[in-house]
């Protein structure tokens, strides 16, 4: 399946509760089956290592990671939904986790009350974890603040013909919610399929593989602006590129992704557990200090609000097979005119 395994086994004893403090005792013995806890994630290693040894020391759990891209894991739950073999499925966006909710065994956490996104399904069917809006990049030496495009609408703009980097949307997730955001945000003034073809005609034959490609493509200054996820960017400028972000004055998608509990779990109880602790004050503040993500917590929330638009998640997930067909003939098209 493409799919790297990492097992990490801090062997501890006595569970502690899972947002207090106090010491836990070395397990001299092996973990029995009872302490396992098998998850699958789609979340890059910055975000999911904090949360799950934090979880394993606090609780004696012994948790096995496979992580991979979310349709990938998502589908491998559907295939083996007779035997399961993941309890958890960590990470994918709530339009994607909405798709396969049949395969989900609903949970309400505790905290639940102090999540009230819009996005938040009314059967408990997930949990929300985290929200990223996606935002514009720019390189600094290519492109001052002032001249970075301030709405979705200049990227069809022809001065940006050849300088957007962009993933690919039928392999990134926040890819094609940027797409649907821009024919969100144009909706009152072009024909979707205007905007498809101008869109792609800016992207001059170019896609990146990767929304992490895209911030490289910025950040080498082979594009001078690209379309990201505010963590990504921040992840970088963080580590010393001398990129900026820039939130579109129109508004910009922020839709959450989540965690949910696999139906038929062999470890149900212990996934219950990782749920209530995905959520609890402590893993949201490591989520904000380490993964560079936004908390869905609204009593924890610490940066300021970005503008956000009404995201049609039932029309984005519907009209997937049509909009990426209509993404790939168009942009087929214009390569194709190179």
């Amino acid at each position: 399946m493409g799919v790297r395994q990492r097992i990490i086994s801090i062997l501890l004893g006595t569970c502690l509760l899972l947002c207090g403090c106090g010491a836990a005792k070395p397990a001299v013995e092996p973990l029995p089956e009872e302490n396992k806890l098998v998850i699958y994630t789609s979340h890059k290693a910055e975000i999911y290592e904090p949360i799950i040894q934090e979880f394993e020391e606090r609780t004696g759990i012994w948790v096995e990671v496979y992580d991979g891209g979310s349709s990938e894991l998502l589908q491998r739950i559907a295939k083996e939904s007779a035997d399961p073999n993941a309890d958890v499925i960590f990470g994918g966006g709530a339009d994607t986790l909405h798709a396969y909710s049949d395969y989900f065994a609903p949970y309400e956490v505790k905290v639940r009350n102090q999540i009230t996104s819009d996005y938040a399904p009314e059967d408990n069917g997930f949990t929300l974890f985290s929200e990223f809006p996606i935002v514009f990049v720019y390189n600094k030496k290519l492109v001052f603040s002032a001249g970075t495009p301030q709405t979705w609408s200049e990227l069809l703009e022809g001065k940006w013909k050849g300088k957007i980097a962009y993933a690919n949307p039928a392999n990134s997730g926040s890819a094609y919610t940027a797409l649907c955001t821009l024919l969100t945000v144009t909706r009152d003034r072009m024909e979707q399929q205007e905007v498809i073809e101008k869109f792609t005609s800016n992207l001059n034959g170019k896609l990146c593989d990767s929304s992490a490609e895209v911030l490289e493509e910025v950040i080498s200054g082979s594009s001078a602006v690209g379309i990201a996820t505010e963590d990504e960017a921040k992840k970088y400028i963080e580590q010393g590129a001398d990129i900026g972000i820039a939130y579109p004055e129109d508004g910009t998608a922020v839709v959450p992704d989540g965690t949910a509990i696999v139906k038929g779990a062999k470890h149900e109880e212990n996934a219950k557990l990782f749920l209530e602790f995905s959520v609890c004050d402590d893993a949201q503040q490591l989520l904000q200090e380490y993964g560079y993500r936004r908390s869905v917590r609204d009593d924890l929330k610490s940066e300021a609000s970005v503008e956000a638009i009404d995201y049609d998640m039932e029309w984005a997930q519907n009209n997937r097979e049509d909009t990426l067909s209509r993404f790939h003939y168009a942009f087929v098209g214009e390569e194709g005119a190179q």
